[in-house]
């Protein structure tokens, strides 16, 4: 399977250029690899870096965490995960999603700490009432 995730800047030690993962050449089927998924924004970027860089077929997008907030649209009934599948027409799929993290980190210990206590947990809640979907 070939993979390819955008680098905010080219480096030139161990994966060299912008694009990181497999090389890429005409044909290829290709699995686009992120972080994060906030808004969406990024996918702006690599969705036609990808496409300029060989002729492939982007089948997918897996990020490690589905940050639940509203995409570039404002359409607050769906994830920016959700907003990339409709627009790029290619599935979309998280590790995990930001409730999930909070669900499993509410008032329990982490390496000796509680991560999210009360406090917390009431700011996330409202920072997802301002951002988040619905």
């Amino acid at each position: 399977k070939r993979y390819v995730s955008n680098r905010k800047e080219a480096k030139d030690h161990g994966d060299v250029g912008i694009l990181l993962g497999s090389p890429i050449k005409d044909g290829d089927r290709v699995v686009v690899v992120e972080d994060v998924t906030t808004s969406g924004k990024s996918m702006e970027e690599t969705v036609p870096k990808v496409r300029a860089a060989a002729n492939v077929t982007i089948v997918g997008l897996m990020v490690s965490l589905n940050r639940q907030e509203v995409g570039l649209s404002g359409d607050v009934s769906k994830t920016a995960l959700d907003e990339v599948a409709e627009t790029y027409g290619f599935p979309t799929n998280a590790i995990v999603s930001m409730a999930e993290v909070t669900e499993h980190l509410y008032n329990r210990e982490c390496q000796g700490r509680v991560v999210i206590n009360d406090t917390i947990k009431t700011a996330i809640d409202e920072y997802y009432k301002q951002y988040g979907c619905k």
